[in-house]
């Protein structure tokens, strides 16, 4: 385990203000930036006695802490950490000055804050104003931990299902989010612990896995005193099972130092989650309607003495109080919604009617805005939209629901005659269900969301599907609506797209880039063709075949203004879920769609069977390809998974051999992506096993580079060769070890595979296994008569490599297993230039103990020997371990001459010192610079020129 060593920095008094990942890691990019030395022939070198190049040890030194710098913010954004401070913000917005005092006065809060290891869980119904009293919480905790920021640390989390497909949803993003916080709360250097598991992780080529974030988190709560998180809304998450068991460890777990509050309603799978925790120091507060009663009259009494409520006089006031307080039950969100009903009376005969009829309960509030709306339809449908559409909606694009016409014809069409020219209307249309947040609109509370998927519940039962498969068909039926408006040339001027900007198309069409963009998630997430409304069948076939097979204006229409949007913003290519995932697949810089693709090919991707049973019954060519060859029909259909048209094409007669590029074939693509299903379909076809094509080799290693198991275990027994060697990393137990899949590389192994086969970036599997830091894997290749010094690869032997990555116990083990300390193999030089190159102190203190060769300066780009190397860094630990065991310290080489003089160009006075008490020449010369004190004195560091003077004869200096 990493020393979490990091002094945390002052922290600012606010809050910190900013599904699945996909599995083809990017194996074939290494990322060596954890190395000690670039390997790299144009890396500034140290340049050696009696050896040619430019390079110091000073700009080594300035090479590490850019590279420093760059690995945080490469850090930062491989997190991907989801910001819930906008939520926080927002609820500390709605407070009542006052409000929430009864807890955050009270002892409960109190002895919380002070006692280490406690857990406060305060739980109450829907709307009863939890999340507002948790911004209140957080206010108090960062005021609380300014007093000593050096030893108290704080992060929160907000789940928030209000919002269109959140990432705040997620136990893993809730995890990520807490290691990122605290990682800034700390100095300058990223925690070591989140260091390493990026490096663990081909330094970001790969996503960590949920044990992984957890090992880490758990670690960088070591590094304070106290560390206090706030967690809002549990019940909202969706993985609430992983959520638990990890509150359930992490309080157990650590050395008592966190503090950890949670709010959520009083669910019984969360108290019987919670339960193992009250013999530690759990306490459980409800809030209740005696709880908030203060608080909801303060509230009131805000409002009742608004300018804009002077039209009631007192007694009018006096009973909308009383009416009100008396029906809210502890609810302020079912408050809020009487006020705004209130607001509207203009007479008090309306009010008393309006007092006299107050629903009970927020179900019953919501129903009576339904049937006091005048379009309770498009109500209806709007608040659909915000539950499940793809990203969070503007009020332009929400308003543009409007123009799709419900009531003409056999299908939804989008009529420009009913586009609404006033957006702001759906505000009065959804009035108290919908807010504005960061320009965009959201549902008002969690309890919207519930109470529609209850509502709409009958409908989807009547089409066999749930209320959530219902809605994304409809949302797709709508966006095949907004697409089949442009059905013709004259609307769009595809035949000139210069003239089209995407701006321009966005102010006629505020929806049409949200449609073309995510109507195809929308369709897979609508279930499979049982569960199809009639109405999304006949909007498919009319995107694909008309007015021909050939090409549709609608469907060119879809795929150009998609790439225009990834043209204009990047960022687009990954706003849609389908999209994202089919243009990653393969390629680390996703390309745009093709335009030349055939119907067919846009049928397969999309997964219509109907369609595609179309095309194919009507004369498609099923091996059509444009000008890439992998737009072909059958590669999509395989990549997407749609086992059904993978069959269809194949009994048409598709080839399913033919290999598409870079891509590879159909069963290479299937095997990418972990698609059972259609690799059987595909190998019961006869596709060969083995068959290698596209840049991963064999359908093996490419299952391999995915991590699927199951999928690798299908090729094995149906003749896949275990021991293929080629690309990047060679066979497929290289990859399965680089990757730390040891599962994968147990089958392999048991499979036949060869643990002493070289090839690829590492070598061997054990220096693959060695670097990544995989001791279990590691041991398992050994056990298997794995060499511990072979040689080959980038680094050597397995030793280097675990030394150039700073695994100490992996270190420890090769050497119990006979690894040699003293090899010079690989580029970099041996096993203690890397480990000193790399600042891993320990490593270096065990390989010098195993008897590792101090002046070694082996490596093919000069970099020298591992004192030179330590020097250039600045590493003064290092440097004084490697003098301590007889590094020589007048070693020559480079610009300067001498590490001392390098240490004077450098202006390091520690260094220099430490250099001059081990006995460092103060008057050799040497270099382009002239000797140290000319070069301290040229240079302007007069602390350095006085060192100098007192620790030597300097007679040929002439003051």
């Amino acid at each position: 385990m990493s020393t979490p060593g990091k002094r945390p920095r002052e922290q600012s008094s606010e809050p910190h203000e900013n599904r699945p990942m996909r599995k083809l890691t990017r194996l074939d990019y290494v990322d060596e930036s954890s190395d000690c030395m670039n390997d790299s022939p144009q890396a500034p070198t140290f340049n050696v006695s009696g050896t040619s190049g430019t390079g110091t040890v000073m700009s080594i030194a300035k090479d590490y802490v850019q590279g420093d710098k760059h690995t945080q913010k490469e850090i930062h954004a491989w997190m991907k950490a989801a910001d819930t401070s906008p939520s926080c913000n927002a609820a500390w917005k709605k407070r009542q000055p006052g409000t929430g005092s009864w807890f955050l006065e009270g002892a409960q809060f109190s002895e919380w804050k002070e006692r280490p290891g406690s857990v406060l869980w305060l739980c109450g119904g829907p709307g009863c104003g939890k999340t507002i009293l948790s911004s209140s919480v957080i206010e108090n905790v960062v005021e609380f931990c300014k007093l000593k920021p050096a030893a108290r640390g704080y992060a929160y989390f907000f789940f928030d299902g209000t919002k269109a497909q959140s990432e705040s949803l997620n136990y893993e993003s809730l995890t990520r989010s807490i290691i990122t916080q605290l990682s800034d709360r700390c100095d300058d250097n990223m925690p070591d612990a989140l260091v390493d598991m990026y490096n663990e992780c081909d330094g970001g080529h790969r996503q960590p896995s949920e044990t992984q974030l957890e090992n880490t988190l758990s670690q960088i709560l070591e590094i304070f005193e106290s560390t206090y998180i706030v967690i809002d809304s549990l019940d909202e998450c969706l993985e609430k099972v992983d959520l638990l068991r990890w509150i359930r460890s992490v309080t157990m777990g650590t050395s008592r130092k966190l503090h950890l509050m949670l709010t959520s309603r009083p669910e019984a799978d969360i108290e019987q989650g919670l339960a193992p925790l009250h013999n530690h120091n759990l306490q459980k507060v409800s809030i209740g309607e005696k709880s908030t009663a203060d608080d909801i009259s303060m509230y009131l009494d805000a409002w009742l003495k608004a300018e804009n409520m002077n039209h009631w006089d007192k007694t009018d006031k006096r009973m909308i109080k009383t009416a009100v307080s008396v029906g809210s039950n502890g609810m302020f969100r079912w408050v809020a919604l009487q006020t705004d009903a209130i607001d509207k009376c203009k007479n008090r005969k309306e009010l008393k009617a309006q007092l006299n009829s107050l629903p009970k309960g927020l179900d019953e509030t919501y129903s009576q805005i339904f049937e006091r709306s005048k379009c309770p339809d498009y109500l209806e449908k709007l608040l659909q939209w915000l539950v499940f559409s793809e990203r969070p909606l503007t009020v332009a694009e929400l308003a543009e629901v409007l123009a799709i016409d419900l009531n003409m014809g056999d299908v939804p069409f989008y009529d420009p005659d009913l586009q609404c020219k006033k957006p702001a209307i759906i505000w009065h249309i959804c009035n108290g269900l919908v807010t504005e947040f960061e320009g965009t609109v959201k549902l008002a509370h969690f309890s919207v969301k519930e109470y529609l998927i209850i509502r709409i519940k009958s409908k989807a039962e009547a089409h066999l599907s749930t209320s959530e498969q219902l809605s994304h068909s409809m949302i797709a039926e709508d966006c095949l609506a907004q697409l089949l408006h442009f059905d013709g040339p004259s609307i769009l001027d595809w035949e000139h797209p210069g003239s089209i900007y995407l701006d321009h198309i966005n102010s006629l069409f505020p929806l049409f880039q949200y449609a073309a963009m995510n109507w195809v998630s929308h369709f897979h997430l609508s279930g499979s063709t049982s569960t199809h409304r009639p109405q999304l069948q006949t909007l498919l076939l009319r995107m694909f075949t008309l007015p021909s097979t050939t090409w549709s204006y609608a469907l060119l229409s879809w795929v150009r203004l998609q790439n225009l949007a990834i043209d204009a913003d990047p960022k687009m290519r990954y706003s849609s879920t389908v999209l994202r995932r089919s243009l990653d697949s393969f390629t680390k810089v996703p390309a745009l769609l093709p335009l030349d693709a055939s119907p067919l090919y846009y049928a397969c991707f999309a997964g219509s069977f109907h369609a595609a049973q179309y095309l194919v019954d009507n004369g498609a060519d099923l091996n059509k390809v444009g000008c890439e060859p992998s737009t072909r029909p059958l590669l999509v259909a395989s990549q997407e998974g749609h086992l059904d048209i993978v069959r269809l094409l194949l009994d048409k007669g598709a080839n399913a051999n033919l290999v598409g590029g870079a891509y590879g074939t159909a069963l290479h693509v299937a095997s990418a992506e972990g698609h059972l299903e259609v690799t059987r379909l595909l190998l019961d076809k006869g596709v060969n096993a083995n068959l290698e094509g596209g840049d991963f080799g064999t359908a093996l290693q490419v299952a391999s580079v995915c991590g699927h198991v199951k999928l690798a275990e299908l090729l094995l027994d149906r003749g896949a060769d275990v021991n293929v060697d080629g690309g990047h990393y060679g066979t497929a137990l290289h990859i399965a070890s680089v990757s730390g899949h040891v599962e994968l590389a147990k089958l392999l192994l048991d499979k036949g595979a060869n643990a002493n086969i070289k090839g690829g970036h590492y070598g061997t599997a054990l220096q693959a296994a060695s670097a990544g830091g995989h001791v279990e894997l590691a041991r398992m290749l050994l056990d298997k008569e794995a060499n511990v010094n072979a040689r080959g690869g980038h680094y050597g032997t397995a030793l280097q490599a675990a030394s150039a990555k700073g695994r100490l116990e992996l270190a420890k083990l090769l050497l119990d297993k006979g690894g040699d300390v003293n090899v010079e193999a690989g580029v970099q030089g041996t096993a203690l230039q890397l480990a000193c190159g790399g600042g891993h102190v320990e490593l270096a203190k065990l390989l010098l103990d195993k008897g590792a060769g101090v002046d070694s300066d082996a490596t093919i780009f000069n970099f020298g020997t591992a004192l030179q190397v330590a020097s250039g860094k600045g590493d003064l630990d290092i440097v004084r371990l490697l003098l301590d065991n007889g590094a020589n310290v007048n070693v020559e080489g480079g610009n300067y001459g001498s590490l001392l003089q390098a240490a004077i160009a450098a202006n390091d006075l520690q260094l220099a010192k430490l250099l001059l008490d081990k006995g460092a020449n103060v008057d050799v010369e040497g270099g382009d610079q002239g000797s140290a004190l000319q070069l301290a004195s040229a240079g302007g560091h007069v602390d350095l020129a006085k060192l100098l003077r007192e620790r030597g004869p300097v007679d040929s200096w002439d003051d």
